[in-house]
Order: structure tokens, then sequence, then C-alpha cells
């Protein structure tokens, strides 16, 4: 696929996106604010390299789930809002969402847990709900995986990779070597693999995935580390 020209459809999408208005301050925030996102132009209709935008919308705000301790929590307010939560993000040039699912809090966040690095972020809610694409990209895996359960594998270009775990069921549609558009549907957050709970299991990879332990051989990053998409620090919700 074309991962420059898609990164800066979805570039251009979200600065559309962008008004004049400054954020509400973070104790008026309401838990389903979300970034509205028009549709974006990939390219002719029907050209596979440029799959379409999907449905999903990114929460503009995140907290941290109620009533129990999140492993690694970035830094929150007095009702467990993140207070510096970037729901667009920028990956060595490739525009990310940093929480593909909607209506979310965290249960646990990247970092060392329990004696071995938890790689990635998790996030949940009731009822589990649909998981999404971060960015536009290629299905390289989609398969069940010791540990991980039913999970995918993301080629967004740039050597930038997103992994989606624990998954229930893939959406259909999703085999390796598929394109997919932003924010199509992947799966649903389930409790598969080692999870003891259904949720989502979110990684941030980099790397060269030909090596030989594959998407399991890649770098692992902190999605919370990266700066955010400029263009969409104001935008409408």
């Amino acid at each position: 696929m074309r991962a420059g020209a898609s990164g800066l459809a979805l570039a251009a999408l979200l600065l559309a996106a962008a008004c004049a208005s400054a954020p509400a301050p973070i104790d008026q925030r309401p838990s389903r604010a979300i970034l509205r996102m028009p549709p974006v132009d990939f390219g002719p209709p029907g050209d596979l390299r440029n799959p379409p935008q999907g449905p999903f919308q990114p929460n503009a705000y995140l907290r941290a789930c109620p009533g129990m301790r999140v492993s690694n929590a970035p830094l929150m307010d007095g009702e467990r809002w993140l207070t510096e939560f970037k729901p667009i993000i920028v990956v060595y040039g490739v525009i990310l969402a940093s929480a593909p699912v909607n209506d979310v809090c965290l249960s646990s966040g990247y970092g060392q847990r329990d004696g071995r690095l938890h790689a990635g972020i998790d996030l949940t809610n009731r009822p589990p709900g649909i998981v999404y694409s971060g960015a536009p990209g290629r299905v390289i895996e989609a398969r069940n995986s010791s540990g991980y359960g039913l999970n995918v594998v993301l080629d967004h270009g740039h050597g930038v990779y997103t992994r989606y775990a624990h998954l229930d069921y893939f959406a259909p549609g999703i085999t390796p070597g598929v394109s997919i558009g932003f924010g199509q549907p992947v799966g649903q957050m389930g409790a598969t693999g080692n999870a003891q709970a259904a949720h989502l299991h979110y990684e941030i990879l980099t790397g060269n995935i030909d090596n030989p332990s594959g998407s399991f051989g890649l770098t692992s990053h902190d999605p919370f580390s990266f700066p955010p998409y400029e263009g969409a620090l104001q935008a409408g919700y």
C-alpha cells in the first residue's frame, strides 16, 4: 500500500477536524467525547492500495478504570482522567490512534508488571467493544498465539506496526495480506489467550519484521510516550 500517501491523507483528515476552540477543562470532559472526523478520500474507488476509512471516531479523553489498581498508570487527576492523554499520535511519521476502541478505560499501562515487561496497554469496557485499526495498513498476522490469544498485527509502513490481542473473534475479511483503512473493524475485544477478563491489549511496535521471531522480534513502545499530532490538539468534540 502507499503508506506515505495514506498517512498524508489521514493527516489532512485530522487537520480538517481542527477548530479554534480550546479543549474543555479536564474536570468537565464527558467520557464519550470524540474527535469528529469526516470521511477521507484515499484514492480511486476499489483501489485496494487505498482502502476506505472505517466508522471509528477516537475518544478525545481517557481515564484509568475506577475502583482498581492500574499498573504503570500515566498522570491522572482526582477523577482518574489521564491529564496528558493524546488521542492521535505520530510514530516515526505514521499517524496513529493511541486507543483504537471507544468508551474504554485504561486497566494497565506499559512497563514492568509482575517482574516482566507488559509490552502494551490494556483497554476495557462493558460490554466488550469493537476494536478498530489505528491507522491505514496491511494485515500481516491474524492468528491464535500463545498468551496473546486471537491477535492481529498490522503493518503501517516506515517500520511501524500495531498489535491487537486477546480478541474474541476477527472481523470479516481480516486475513494476512489484506489492506485496511483507518478505523476499520479488526475484531471484538475478548479474553482469549492468558487474559483473565475481556479487554484489548494494544501494542505499538517498530523494527524489521523480517527477523527470526517475526512480530515478536519487534521493539515495543509506550503509546503514551509519542508526541501528539498537532492537527488533532484542538479538534472538535
